[in-house]
């Protein structure tokens, strides 16, 4: 994964692209978009569980940033601890029955009061999220991917909002999304010390 010193400079790199509007100078290593979201689909099927450290940045919120311990296992267990932030406290557990329960501090909060973030956490997986870049390319998103360093950028955009996805070169998935509107950053969101197939077992997805 990537190191401290190439994040700082990756981030850099990624607002300027953003903030031009443009992907930047090609590669000799570019793909097209279309080839990059193929990589990252094969990659995904690949894999069987895996876990990472998920931040969440909310720019107009700077209260809602969260960091969690983030877990899945196909085909669709999610389970997600808080540790700082917003979502401190808080267990989030995508069972087998495919519902969701969410504890806070031991005691459970009534669905009804939580039902869209729920909803935003059961499609929270990487197959979830390609599957969602897969229908802004249907619905005629602008597309470009650059290569920078040991990343793919590929860049989405629609009207006046672009997402930027940062995707690993070498495990083909996604490591960081940023989010624009009007050049403005709205969010950030990042998966950090990724490790795949660890073995995970149902039992690691309880409440």
């Amino acid at each position: 994964m990537s190191g401290p010193v190439f994040r700082r400079n990756l981030v850099a790199v990624v607002l300027g692209l953003l903030l031009i509007g443009l992907p930047g100078p090609a590669g000799a290593d570019d793909l097209a978009p279309s080839e990059l979201v193929e990589r990252m689909r094969a990659a995904f099927e690949r894999v069987q569980d895996y876990t990472c450290r998920l931040i969440e940045r909310n720019f107009r919120r700077p209260d809602e940033f969260s960091e969690s311990d983030y877990a899945f296992k196909k085909p669709h267990f999610i389970k997600l601890v808080g540790r700082v932030g917003r979502s401190k406290g808080a267990v989030v557990v995508l069972g087998r029955d495919g519902k969701t329960s969410l504890r806070k501090n031991g005691f459970p909060i009534p669905t009804f009061l939580v039902r869209e973030e729920l909803r935003d956490f059961a499609r929270s997986d990487f197959g979830s999220l390609i599957e969602e870049i897969e229908q802004m390319l249907q619905a005629g998103a602008e597309a470009a991917v650059t290569l920078r360093g040991d990343a793919y950028l590929l860049r989405l955009a629609q009207g006046n909002r672009v997402r930027l996805y940062v995707v690993d070169a070498q495990v083909n998935l996604p490591i960081e999304l940023l989010e624009t509107v009007d050049g403005q950053r709205v969010s950030l969101t990042e998966w950090r010390d990724l490790r795949l197939d660890v073995g995970l077992t149902e039992a690691a997805f309880q409440p």
